[in-house]
């Protein structure tokens, strides 16, 4: 595992920044017969003290892209015409106790041919924060980003290793750390 200065862009805004939540985005579905939220997880937002580090599902859902953004937002594809936007917050699952902030100390992420240096995309990532809580993202789940804590990555990263095929497909997986 080695560091990778070309990543410094993506992951910057995650120096000095504290986590408070992870929220997902979807809406509010009134057809059935208890309003129930409807997670769209192709998007998720990791809620900072300042703003918001949105990762999305790139292509064919398997690459992550990330950015910096103010807040979060319905992906244009939507239809709200008759549901309502909403976000479901996830954070306590992966970071603690609620409103408790937490530093981001690293991220862990994985390239392989699919991924796009220049645009900074990853096949998987984790990060893991201040008080040992850690959000594994993977962009291949058929709803979504799958989030997982911790221990997550390394599974993954076993089973991607031990199947031939994938390899075969999409090259073999190159591991890097990024610390703010």
């Amino acid at each position: 595992m080695t560091g990778h200065g070309q990543y410094e862009h993506v992951f910057a805004p995650l120096r000095g920044a504290r986590a408070w939540g992870v929220r997902v985005p979807g809406y509010i579905d009134r057809d059935e017969p208890v309003q129930r939220f409807a997670p769209m997880a192709c998007t998720i937002y990791l809620v900072l003290d300042e703003g918001y580090f949105r990762v999305d599902c790139l292509g064919n859902h398997g690459q992550l892209g990330f950015r910096e953004v103010s807040e979060p937002t319905p992906s244009p594809e939507w239809d709200l015409d008759e549901d309502e936007f909403a976000v479901g917050d996830y954070g306590s699952h992966f970071l603690g106790d609620d409103g408790q902030l937490n530093a981001v100390t690293q991220v862990r992420y994985a390239l392989n041919d699919e991924s796009d240096r220049a645009a900074g995309t990853v096949r998987a990532a984790e990060i893991r924060f201040q008080y040992g809580g850690a959000l594994f993202l993977d962009p291949m789940y058929y709803w979504g980003i799958r989030l997982q804590g911790a221990g997550a990555y390394e599974r993954w990263l076993a089973w991607e290793r031990g199947d031939a095929h994938r390899r075969a497909v999409f090259g073999p997986l190159e591991e890097h750390i990024w610390i703010p």
